[in-house]
């Protein structure tokens, strides 16, 4: 997709009454950046580099910035494009930036068909993957630079189009779904928390899940494998980001599960585009062997558990290590393997020991060919 508009939006909170306090395009033709726009109003200048929208006003109902913004849409007319679009795109049709209808592309989907082997997705995490020097600010014209940066890197080539589930089609989603117990795995083992409230019975979207591999649980621990979110999330959308669980909203739940099943409700049937599933991302590329980690005892402590699983899987199977360590107090180890961006006592310790130390991007790509 060479013409696109990305953007950013930067929000109080999660809670659509948070409002919009950022909002940053990069239009984008032929591959290249054309125009740039930074819309916000400030409101303490000292305050800005904390990032995630302090320091400006909220802006969602100004006329006047949504105006410059839509004026930049109207004339431009391409695809819309964020970094968790369903996100951003709930923010701007609530207040009215953005037309329901206006054709949105999600980031994430497409590098995730780009390079299924990753462990994460976020925004930091692919910076430091594909080792662009650019810091992770949380300031919507920082964000959307980086974006555009991944995007040059990661050069996904499947782009589709997110299509939002209204309530009313929500019932034909209910009906296809009945009996779809034993039709579809696609939270196969998944332990899935709802929270918030939301125009779909959260009664029937836990039978769905349940239906479709989940074990639905009514409070969010160390165990969740995934929080979906509808309006006012509360303490649960804040514990699940202390324990660096995913986060997902409602509708990115009903597309999961539809384009599992080939619905009509899945995400692609604006430009009459051949389903495609989540299977199709699932990667068959080997592993490649680290020389230096041959015979090392690897600690994997501090990782999410969910990650642990995986990166002991390639390890244990993969690479001929001398063995694990999941403790956070013992240092008789060679190498620790630690989540990006994290200040961990551990790791300065680790330091001060001449232990070896990889950020868990730098060895997601010694893995990859």
């Amino acid at each position: 997709m060479e013409n696109m508009i990305l953007v950013d939006i930067e929000t109080g909170d999660f809670d659509i009454d948070s409002g919009i306090h950022e909002v940053a395009l990069l239009v984008i033709e032929e591959g290249k950046i054309v125009l740039g726009e930074h819309i916000a109003e400030v409101e303490d200048q000292a305050s800005i580099h904390l990032g995630m929208g302090a320091g400006y006003a909220d802006i969602s109902e100004n006329e006047l910035k949504k105006g410059q913004f839509r004026n930049i849409i109207n004339t431009y007319n391409y695809p819309v494009v964020a970094h968790n679009v369903p996100f951003d795109r709930k923010f701007l049709v609530h207040y009215g930036w953005l037309d329901e209808d206006y054709e949105c592309y999600d980031s994430i989907r497409a590098i995730k068909y780009a390079n299924p082997d990753l462990f994460s997705y976020s925004l930091g995490y692919l910076l430091s993957f594909y080792n662009i020097n650019r810091p992770m600010t949380h300031i919507a014209l920082d964000d959307v630079k980086s974006l555009y940066e991944v995007i040059l890197k990661a050069n996904p080539t499947i782009w589709i189009p997110l299509y939002r589930v209204s309530p009313k089609k929500f019932k034909n989603f209910v009906n296809a779904t009945a009996n779809v117990e034993g039709q579809s795995t696609v939270f196969q083992d998944k332990r899935i928390v709802f929270t918030g409230g939301s125009p779909f019975p959260r009664v029937l979207m836990t039978e769905i899940a349940t239906k479709c591999g989940a074990k639905v649980t009514g409070s969010v621990s160390s165990k969740t494998d995934l929080l979906i979110c509808g309006e006012k999330p509360g303490s649960k959308l804040s514990k699940a980001r202390e324990l660096g669980i995913e986060v997902q909203t409602d509708e990115w739940f009903i597309d999961a599960v539809s384009k599992d099943l080939n619905l009509e409700t899945a995400t692609i049937t604006r430009q009459s585009v051949a389903a495609a599933t989540d299977n199709d991302t699932k990667s068959s590329v080997p592993f490649k062997k680290i020389p230096e980690l041959k015979g090392k005892v690897i600690n994997i402590a501090l990782l999410p558990l969910r990650i642990q699983s995986k990166v002991e899987d390639i390890l244990v199977n993969h690479m001929e290590v001398g063995g694990l360590n999941k403790g956070t107090n013992g240092y008789n180890v060679d190498v620790i393997i630690y989540t990006d961006d994290v200040d961990y006592v551990l790791l300065k310790k680790a330091k001060e020991l001449q232990i070896k130390t990889i950020p868990l991007s730098k060895f997601n790509h010694m893995i990859l060919n």
